[in-house]
């Protein structure tokens, strides 16, 4: 019994048990899912945290900032160690807990694309990496902690570099943030170039001295005792020197080209009327901060000079000396932005060695520096001219869409006068090359057909850039603002004259070999191939980096979150690579530690050949610093021997000789180049065909002036400027950079366009108003032109009248400049009756100007049948006159006076007096009657009333009250009382 109710007890208990758990379980399970929607992606996963695995994609808390690494790029007289300091902050609302850093390396990148895809890789590959070291116990949100992280370059406890090449690293660190565990919570990526290695015991120990001859020499003839540049890599013991240091291989070096961009997005404000006859308008003051000290433009400038000096003097830029590695006396640091800015030598014992200049204004100094010869100032005409019109005086405009907005005084007149100056002194002592205006799309250009544009875009920026800085550019080389063309391009270049260009590697496919020099012939183009990557790995440095348009997004990194001294490393280590991987270095025999797999030696087969063109991005940022880092770097691979200086103007000879065959292809992963460029319409490509032809019409109609220092062309061609602006290439491939200048060209093409409007209306015909009377049947017809244009125009005057009016044409017709002018036009009027008259205008060239007026006309001319009444009348009455003469000389009475009175002889003396008698017996007769009338009045007042009422005199006589014989005036008026009849 009691085994039975323990059982039931048992049972009972059991149940009570599971029920209890399951109840514990819902509410574990609720907590869980709170925790997880509170904190959604915190948990990282800590597999693969800390061997370094993390993707792009993974919510990073913090960020790593390097402030330096040193050194930027391994030499012989390099340390035995790699310093990183710098030091990284939370960027997120959490707390993070035990933070710990390393430092990682890769694989030596084997091509030009893995420069970016190694920095962009969602998960990078470790060769070799340090040991987690403890960084802090925890870090607040918005706090920071520094650190430095110092590593031995060859050690096996170390970076384990024994041969030269382009490495990876990587800065990682990792974390708890609170809801997670321990994860990556911030990293920073950058590149090591080797240009050769330091002494080191354990590689002296693997030295073969059998290579070495009696005489201490290797079996190239040189001594490889030392860690001097000339270890040959074609030894058996591949550069390795005995005291274990590894030279740089100068069996073939890299020819380096390096163009310095000056250009800036237009800032003219659009509409605008060339020759200084309006005042100069921009679109916002952002030039003149760009021209100020510490602006964009202003530190290129300066970086330049720095190295090339001015015309005025300035001998101690561009020299300097290396040691007997020909490596720099002070490498360069990435984070120090110091450095021999300039200092290179072409020889072992640090003299500097004369030599062809890359300038076509004035052969080099004698002292010019390799740099110097290897460097060639790019400039935008367009950015010339702005700044040039800056100088004399500008106003910045309220509403850059509206040519007639208000407008403010700039602020940069200054500025630009100075920098300038500067630039005419930078440019007189090295190359300069024009690039094509405003940065015009070469597909774009293609397609629009005007071969007007055309040359504005192609040939005038060269005369541009030498009358404004008078100097003689380079001419003959096209530098595609987009670095690339397609088979458009390609035709528009060839048919315009132009057939040598430079052309991103990933845009032209070798039909055969690839060309040891990047050239080839491209169906008839010209053309020198560089690395987009390395121009990518320049944009991204700066005050505002950039990912250029022709990087794939395999190579795209997000520029943010890496600091200035990742990026400027990285473009150093770009800089370097054509120097470091020659033919035969790229791979690096024995087990790749990363894959596992077998890495054999494998020569570097690439489009661009041994030809290194570094060209930045148009709309470059680079800051002194990092123009600093590059030119130590550049000074580093001239003085070692691993390259050598290409000036353009031998790099444009030379591609003359093009012969390899290749076709231009789109390049991989960005898509058609005319897809990059912009997406023009065919609304807005009639559009700019119509301003262009319209521009040239209203420029051939114009004529100069004495009283105006502008022609014709520099009156319109800035319409066809602001045309060319509209078309300009885009500085980096994606949908916020197309819509906006998708924006900005509707805007210029419709301030084009509302200015030619303006234009048309500016001459004009006054308009009279109401009836206008013409005197006679060819009385002319008067019209008033007025011309509120700056320059004199000639017109035509065009009318429109019925066949009863007759217009005559008066030809061409020059209006003076913002006068007027009265013109007659022949009329030929056949009618009375009022017609209506339309009268037009247009310029000789055929554009319509202002609006047609309509006039009334009325004419006094009544037609032919009273021009037939008329002249009947005239010669009846001549003919009537005629016979009464005829009888009067032959003394016969004419039968009209047959019935005519004899004179009396009042009428025979007046007719024989004179007029002066005629006048006194008038006066007489005049005076007598007027006192017969007063006298009658008196005796009217005196007679006595009975007298005058009976009506008869006292005599008996009749009274005179009947006024019979005066006041009747018969006897005045009468001929018959005057006689007495």
């Amino acid at each position: 019994m009691r085994d039975v109710l323990r059982i039931g007890s048992s049972r009972r208990l059991s149940a009570s048990f599971v029920t209890r758990a399951r109840v514990l379980l819902a509410v574990l399970g609720v907590v869980i899912v709170a925790a997880l929607c509170a904190a959604p992606a915190a948990a990282v996963p800590t597999s693969g945290a800390s061997d370094g695995s993390t993707s792009s994609d993974d919510q990073r808390f913090a960020s790593v900032v390097i402030d330096t690494l040193t050194p930027s790029m391994v030499t012989t007289t390099s340390g035995p160690d790699l310093t990183v300091e710098g030091h990284v902050r939370n960027t997120s609302s959490r707390t993070i807990k035990d933070l710990s850093i390393r430092l990682e390396r890769g694989d030596a990148v084997r091509d030009a694309a893995g420069l970016r895809s190694s920095l962009a890789v969602g998960h990078p590959p470790i060769a070799v990496s340090g040991a987690f070291r403890n960084l802090t116990d925890e870090l607040a949100p918005g706090a920071e902690v520094s650190f430095r992280i110092n590593m031995s370059l060859s050690g096996q406890s170390g970076m384990q570099i024994s041969r030269t090449g382009v490495y990876p690293l990587q800065v990682n660190v990792n974390g708890v943030p609170d809801y997670g565990s321990m994860a990556q919570v911030a990293g920073s990526r950058t590149l090591l170039p080797v240009l050769s290695l330091p002494p080191d015991k354990n590689r002296a120990a693997q030295f073969d001295s059998s290579e070495l001859d009696s005489t201490g020499l290797d079996s190239t003839g040189l001594d490889s005792t030392t860690s001097g540049a000339g270890s040959a890599t074609a030894s058996g013991n591949g550069g390795l020197g005995a005291d274990g240091a590894v030279s740089a291989d100068t069996s073939d070096p890299a020819r380096i080209t390096m163009l310095w961009p000056l250009a800036a997005p237009p800032q003219l404000a659009p509409g605008g009327l060339g020759g200084g006859t309006q005042p100069v308008r921009l679109i916002s003051d952002d030039m003149a901060r760009s021209l100020r000290d510490g602006g964009r433009l202003h530190e290129l400038l300066e970086s330049a000079r720095n190295v090339i000096g001015t015309a005025a003097g300035d001998s101690a830029a561009g020299s300097g000396s290396t040691d007997d590695s020909g490596s720099s006396a002070n490498p360069p640091s990435s984070g120090s932005g110091s450095g021999t800015s300039g200092s290179a030598t072409s020889s072992d014992s640090g003299t500097p060695t004369p030599g062809a200049s890359g300038t076509s204004t004035s052969p080099a100094a004698p002292n010019a520096s390799d740099l110097q010869r290897s460097m060639c100032l790019a400039v935008d005409p367009d950015l010339l001219v702005t700044v040039r019109a800056m100088s004399l005086g500008y106003v910045v405009s309220s509403n850059p869409a509206d040519p007639t907005s208000r407008t403010t005084p700039g602020t940069g007149s200054d500025a630009a006068t100075q920098w300038l100056s500067d630039l005419r002194g930078v440019a007189a002592r090295t190359c300069v090359v024009a690039l094509p205006f405003s940065q015009a799309d070469l597909p774009s250009l293609a397609r629009i057909d005007r071969s007007g544009l055309t040359t504005a875009t192609l040939d005038a920026p060269a005369d541009v850039v030498d009358a404004i800085l008078g100097v003689r550019s380079v001419r003959g080389l096209t530098i595609p603002a987009l670095g690339a063309v397609d088979q458009a391009g390609s035709e528009l270049l060839r048919d315009a004259g132009h057939p040598k260009a430079l052309a991103s590697a990933s845009s032209v496919d070798p039909t055969g070999n690839p060309n040891a020099a990047g050239l080839y012939n491209v169906g008839g183009l010209l053309t020198q191939t560089y690395d987009s990557s390395v121009s990518a790995a320049m944009g991204a440095v700066g005050t505002a980096p950039l990912v250029t348009a022709l990087t794939p997004p395999s190579q795209q990194t997000d520029l943010a979150v890496e600091s200035p001294v990742s990026r400027r490393q990285a473009a150093v280590a770009a800089l370097a690579f054509r120097s470091i991987a020659t033919p035969g270095s790229s791979g690096e025999s024995g087990t790749s530690t990363s894959t596992g797999t077998a890495v054999t030696s494998n020569a570097v087969t690439n489009t661009a050949g041994r030809a290194e063109v570094v060209m930045p991005p148009t709309y470059w940022s680079a800051t002194s610093d990092d123009a600093n880092a590059l030119f130590s770097t550049a000074t580093v691979l001239f003085g070692s021997r691993a390259a050598t200086p290409a000036p353009l103007d031998d790099l444009v000879n030379r591609i003359g000789g093009a012969t390899a065959p290749a076709r231009l292809v789109d390049p991989p992963g960005v898509g058609p180049i005319s897809q990059i460029g912009p997406a023009l319409t065919n609304r807005t490509v009639d559009s700019i065909r119509s301003a262009a032809d319209e521009s040239w019409r209203l420029q051939g109609a114009l004529v100069d002036s004495a009283d105006v220092d502008a022609s014709p062309e520099r009156y319109v061609s800035q319409l066809r400027e602001d045309l060319l602006r509209s078309i300009r290439s885009p500085d980096e491939n994606n949908t916020a950079t197309r819509t906006r200048l998708a924006r900005e060209r509707q805007q210029r093409i419709d301030a084009v366009h509302s200015t030619l409007n303006r234009m048309h209306g500016s001459v004009t015909i006054l308009d009279p108003g109401g009836r206008y009377t013409l005197a006679s049947e060819r009385s002319p017809l008067l019209l008033v032109v007025r011309n509120d244009l700056a320059l004199p125009i000639r017109v035509r005057i065009t009318t429109t009248a019925p066949k009863d009016l007759e217009i005559g044409d008066v030809g061409v017709v020059e209006i003076p400049a913002r006068g007027t002018r009265q013109i007659q036009l022949p009329t030929h009027a056949r009618s009375s009756e009022a017609m209506t008259v339309t009268i037009g205008m247009s310029t000789v060239t055929g554009v319509t100007l202002g609006t047609p007026i309509k006039l009334s006309v009325y004419s006094n001319a009544y037609g032919k049948p009273l021009f037939i009444v008329t002249i009947c009348a005239a010669v009846a009455l001549i003919l009537l006159t005629a016979r009464r003469l005829w009888r009067r000389f032959r003394g016969r009475p004419d039968p009209a006076d047959e019935d005519r009175p004899e004179p009396d002889e009042l009428e025979r003396m007046l007719a024989a007096s004179t007029y002066q008698q005629r006048r006194r017996t008038l006066q007489q007769e005049e005076a007598l009657a007027q006192t017969e009338q007063f006298g009658a009045i008196a005796r009217d007042d005196s007679a006595p009333p009975t007298t005058r009422d009976n009506g008869a005199a006292m005599d008996g006589s009749t009274t005179i009250d009947s006024g019979t014989a005066v006041d009747s005036g018969t006897a005045k008026d009468s001929g018959t009382d005057r006689t007495g009849a």
